[in-house]
């Protein structure tokens, strides 16, 4: 029988770097839950019912991004509200509509509740909504209708988006290959195989853009991380070494262009230095791109990846903290030099892509701020603090254990409504709407923050402070079934990370249970398997 910390690693590293099995898992035994379980099976029980495709001539079962927490209703024409600081671009939030990929999280926590709950009706939601996509909002390229700069208009019935509706998917949460695997594996593969054909552009460099044209780009390693976990997931799936070999090839031309001394990379290598991406080295890196590089470190079993993630993270310790403050550097010059504050105020210059002017607005100078409101951008605070979790766990890397406790240690003391400067360009959001809290997606990223601390050793105060993030979230966020997505606003949003709390608090739940009633998570078969 596993043990209580056994089952709680296991529970941590699934989500993390796995998704869940599909299928029926009977209950053991009645489970006494607590209201973390239940707030999630309220909130999952009206998603299910009410946030489904209900709009329009042709209904379909997938979810919607945005829903009214009191009329339960999917607004039209949502209310701009925090949109100048969160999404910048209205279309990212996706209005009156639906997309996938802001919803991988969300799959997860209807996987999971079947797999605790014993009711196949959720995983069978999720199947369902996986199912439709794959069937019926595919593109003449063989990729998903779904992204940054897409979604399915649910009153009009069609797919639409914005900046010409390029294919785009960028690092953070894990894609849940495994559940669109198990789906359709053929879908899923043309996906994969399509994202090599039109996202890498130089086949022998491995130079990547974000966008799906075929030609030189961003190439962001916030956005190569995904394509790579994607050819190290389909290495796992058909031990075709070519895959493994597309991986790597990723891999290396981010290492390939490191500064040799620091081993720091810039956040966007062929940008060139008239923008600051171009020269810095920040924690997009550290979070989702070192997330992605163990994610193919375990698909894999190949420490190239697991190497390399290491090497960055230690960089970012070693140079990005700054032990007067006990905070870390919001970005860095590579030969390790912090970038200063203050940051620059919000630009008057509309956004263009190429504009040096209006990018340097974010350019996170200074301290990096562990509650700022954009959903992409350079700040990763809490993925990186997951990641030093997660690296250690796999390397036993005292460095990570001291940069994991570096993070636990300033994130107790900085309360959610605290922001980090007074000069930024989303100011008025930390005067504002911030004062009243943060997002879904940060609260669990917390929860999962402490609770990978806690599975770490058995410190009760992390299990504590887990639980202190849990129960703010809960107070703030839930109401009437469901979970906001922010204190201030009146509704439930995809984009503010509702998935990824859900997923937190049953997290959470298991981790509060008592050891005879304790379910061991079903998760992915090694890929070297």
């Amino acid at each position: 029988m596993l043990k209580p910390m056994q089952t709680l690693l296991l529970v941590f590293l699934s989500i993390l770097l796995f998704p869940f099995h599909l299928g029926a898992n009977e209950p053991e035994q009645p489970v006494a839950h607590s209201r973390y379980y239940t707030c999630v099976q309220q909130c999952l029980d009206t998603l299910i019912k009410h946030g489904v495709d209900l709009y329009g001539a042709r209904h379909a079962p997938i979810f919607v991004s945005i829903l009214d927490v009191d009329t339960l209703e999917c607004p039209r024409q949502p209310l701009p509200l925090d949109e100048a600081w969160r999404v910048i671009r209205r279309e990212r939030r996706n209005p009156a509509g639906a997309n996938l990929y802001c919803d991988r999280s969300l799959m997860n926590a209807l996987f999971i509740m079947s797999q605790r709950s014993g009711d196949e009706k959720y995983a069978q939601a999720a199947q369902a909504c996986i199912a439709y996509y794959f069937d019926h909002l595919v593109d003449e390229k063989g990729l998903l209708w779904w992204g940054s700069h897409r979604h399915y208009d649910v009153y009009e019935d069609k797919m639409t988006g914005h900046l010409l509706n390029w294919h785009e998917i960028y690092g953070g949460i894990p894609i849940c290959w495994e559940k669109l695997w198990q789906v359709n594996p053929a879908a899923t593969q043309k996906e994969i195989e399509a994202i090599w054909q039109w996202h890498v552009i130089n086949k022998t460099t491995g130079e990547t853009n974000r966008h799906d044209d075929g030609k030189p780009g961003c190439d962001f390693p916030l956005t190569a991380g995904s394509m790579m976990e994607g050819f190290a997931f389909l290495y796992g799936k058909t031990n075709d070494t070519l895959w493994l070999d597309r991986a790597k090839l990723i891999a290396d031309y981010f290492w390939q262009r490191r500064n040799t001394t620091t081993n720091m990379i810039a956040e966007r290598p062929n940008a060139g230095t008239n923008r600051f991406d171009g020269s810095a080295f920040a924690t997009d890196i550290t979070g989702p791109y070192c997330l992605s590089l163990l994610a193919c470190y375990q698909f894999t079993g190949d420490a190239l990846f697991r190497d390399q993630a290491v090497a960055y993270l230690k960089a970012y310790n070693t140079y990005g903290f700054d032990p007067a403050t006990g905070k870390f550097w919001g970005a860095l010059k590579l030969d390790g030099t912090p970038i200063p504050g203050p940051r620059l105020p919000a630009s008057n210059e509309p956004e263009q892509f190429g504009n040096a002017q209006q990018y340097a607005q974010y350019e996170p100078r200074g301290h990096l701020d562990l509650w700022e409101p954009y959903i992409l951008g350079s700040q990763y605070p809490l993925e990186t603090a997951l990641c030093f979790v997660q690296a250690y766990r796999i390397t036993k890397d005292a460095d990570m254990l001291l940069g994991a406790q570096r993070f636990a240690d300033w994130i107790k003391k900085t309360p959610t409504t605290t922001c980090e400067t007074d000069i930024s360009w989303y100011a008025a959001y930390t005067h504002n709407f911030g004062k009243q809290g943060t997002y879904a997606g940060k609260y669990a990223q917390a929860i999962d923050f402490y609770l990978g601390m806690y599975s770490l050793a058995e410190r009760e105060e992390n299990l504590r402070l887990a639980r202190t993030f849990a129960d703010e979230a809960i107070d703030k966020l839930y109401h009437n079934g469901l979970f906001k997505g922010h204190p201030a606003k009146p509704y439930y949003e995809a984009v503010d990370g509702v998935g990824e709390l859900l997923v937190a608090l049953l997290h959470l739940d298991e981790a509060l249970s008592p050891p005879a009633q304790k379910k061991t998570p079903v998760t992915v078969e090694p890929a070297s398997s």
